[in-house]
């Protein structure tokens, strides 16, 4: 019984001799790239815009009645401008919303302004060259209505506004 109860009580190993007496074991090492970067939107762009000046040429003829002992007015009046462009660039790396307003001051109340174009979309300019067209728009504010011909030097008859925000899709 001893000897029974001894031979549970030991177990010698023998190991396996390698030549060199060195245990090698090769496990593959993997790896993968994931990127997690985040870019914020940054919105710029470049306002261009011409001298904003006009004129309100009145031409016409004036008869005079004989009968009324007043003057007949056939008369015309139009509007000639020089500068009247407004550039906008997209510089963003998010495409913008621009809107063109004009607003006449409250004295000027005649004078309306529209645009070429009163709302654009310029597309972002990631992966585009600096200079690529297709970034910027240009618009030309055209007035209309009249002018009183008090009004001989030039003088402020209104504002315009440029608008520019993320595009909204």
């Amino acid at each position: 019984m001893a000897l029974a109860l001894a031979a549970t009580l030991s177990t010698v190993v023998f190991a396996a001799e390698n030549d060199d007496g060195n245990i090698k074991k090769n496990i593959s090492v993997k790896a993968k790239y994931v990127e997690d970067i985040k870019a914020s939107k940054t919105i710029q762009a470049d306002v261009v815009w011409g001298k904003m000046e006009f004129t309100y040429n009145m031409s016409g003829t004036k008869t005079w009645n004989a009968k009324t002992h007043e003057y007949d007015i056939d008369t015309n009046g139009k509007w000639s401008a020089k500068g009247n462009d407004i550039s906008v660039t997209n510089h963003s790396n998010t495409d913008i919303d621009v809107d063109f307003t004009y607003e006449p001051l409250d004295k000027y109340s005649l004078v309306k302004g529209e645009f070429t174009y009163d709302e654009v979309t310029i597309p972002t300019a990631e992966n585009k060259a600096v200079d690529d067209e297709i970034l910027t728009i240009s618009t030309d504010l055209t007035l209309s209505g009249g002018l009183p011909s008090d009004v001989t030097d030039l003088t402020k008859v209104g504002n315009v506004a440029v608008t520019i925000a993320e595009a909204v899709h």
